[in-house]
């Protein structure tokens, strides 16, 4: 998984391992973790994403906390992004 090669100007998004990009404007964070209900994410440098649950934007080239309980998977869609619905 990982989304490097589309955001390869950002470093760190290279590290990451465990969230992927579906297209261009839609970023995918599942949980992993039996049990978990929240998981880090890294949003990629360079755009503003909003979280597609609860439109809340966050600037890129951060990891925050996102909330993961069994009802929602952390989505977060790119700032401008086209998108009718999920």
């Amino acid at each position: 998984m990982g989304f490097g090669s589309s955001y390869s100007h950002d470093k760190r998004a290279w590290q990451v391992e465990d969230q992927f990009m579906f297209g261009p404007d839609i970023l995918v964070a599942p949980v992993l973790r039996e049990g978990a209900r929240a998981r880090t994410v890294y949003l990629p440098a360079g755009q503003r994403w909003r979280d597609a649950w609860t439109g809340e934007e966050h600037e890129g080239g951060v990891a925050l906390q996102a909330a993961a309980p069994l009802e929602r998977i952390p989505v977060y869609l790119r700032a401008g992004a086209q998108i009718d619905h999920l």
